[in-house]
């Protein structure tokens, strides 16, 4: 069944399973973010669900129900047991959450129903917290249950996908360069363009300096504001890949790849793929074409008491 179809429990149940899955593959320890990335390249119908945006009939304002499901989630696997976390710091899963069988997990029963004493119990802790119970309507959900510095970092990271969306393909092309030389490509004169635009964007050299080791890299760049990338998309790229002996390549995208060009990149010669969220986290780290401003926030020791 299509995730937006299902009612608001359904919606935070059927992340469950996947948050606690890549924790799992993990080790244990993720950031939010990470966790974000992670179940959306295992579900397709997560990945579109995380995608949507729906408009606050009260306000007017837009907002992802994905973000507010998902920190409900992550609210009743804290009351499970199965994880810890604090204001700032990793998800982390318990012990009893790293042995969890998931196959066996009634999310339901275990998980769900298990959670609602505790959210009435904070709700009537703290009433100033709107956030501290689900709400009974979509329309409008309340954001105090979401971390400040994540929505600072949510919007930041918002505004920089939306301006890459607005870039030509070419220039998205140059932007992919300027990236991948940052992480240490050197990209040659050699201007390498198949007739058939399954071609490749860019080719190159990265050192390895451990080791010395020179490796040839190819680059294909596709800005999609709508569909994502596709299983087809990456074989033709696996085409070009070759051709051009290339040791590896780099496939990247303002938008998603499917499940399945996930699993197509994974069979072929290595290809890293680099999806929207992956571009804005590395443009945040290489601090390509951006200014890093240092702000504060006020922790919950400045609250007022009552």
């Amino acid at each position: 069944m299509n995730i937006q179809q299902l009612s608001a429990d359904g919606k935070v149940a059927c992340l469950i399973k996947p948050i606690l899955k890549v924790l799992q593959e993990a080790g244990g320890q993720l950031q939010r973010s990470e966790i974000k990335a992670r179940i959306t390249d295992l579900d397709d119908q997560i990945a579109e669900f995380a995608e949507t945006e729906k408009k606050s009939q009260k306000t007017g304002n837009t907002y992802k129900e994905f973000d507010f499901k998902f920190n409900f989630a992550l609210k009743d696997l804290l009351f499970a047991g199965l994880i810890h976390y604090t204001r700032s710091s990793p998800i982390t899963l318990t012990e009893k959450g790293i042995y969890l069988d998931l196959d066996a997990l009634d999310v339901e029963k275990e998980i769900i129903e298990a959670s609602k004493p505790h959210w009435v119990q904070q709700s009537q802790s703290n009433k100033k917290s709107k956030g501290a119970s689900q709400p009974d309507s979509e329309e409008d959900p309340q954001e105090e249950d979401l971390q400040e510095e994540e929505k600072i970092q949510d919007s930041f990271k918002e505004k920089l996908l939306a301006a890459i969306a607005k870039m030509t393909p070419k220039k998205f092309e140059a932007f992919s360069r300027a990236l991948l030389n940052r992480m240490g490509v050197e990209f040659t004169e050699k201007g390498v363009q198949i007739s058939n635009d399954g071609g490749i964007d860019g080719y190159g050299y990265h050192t390895d300096s451990n080791d010395f080791r020179t490796t040839r890299v190819v680059i294909q760049c596709k800005r999609y504001n709508v569909a994502p990338v596709r299983e087809p998309e990456i074989n033709q790229f696996l085409g070009a890949m070759n051709k051009y002996q290339a040791d590896y390549g780099v496939f990247i995208t303002n938008g998603r790849f499917t499940n399945s060009a996930r699993k197509a990149a994974r069979e072929g010669s290595p290809i890293t793929l680099i999806d929207g969220s992956d571009l804005v986290n590395l443009v945040i780290k290489y601090e390509l074409y951006i200014t890093p401003v240092k702000t504060y926030v006020l922790d919950e020791f400045y609250q007022a008491e009552e």
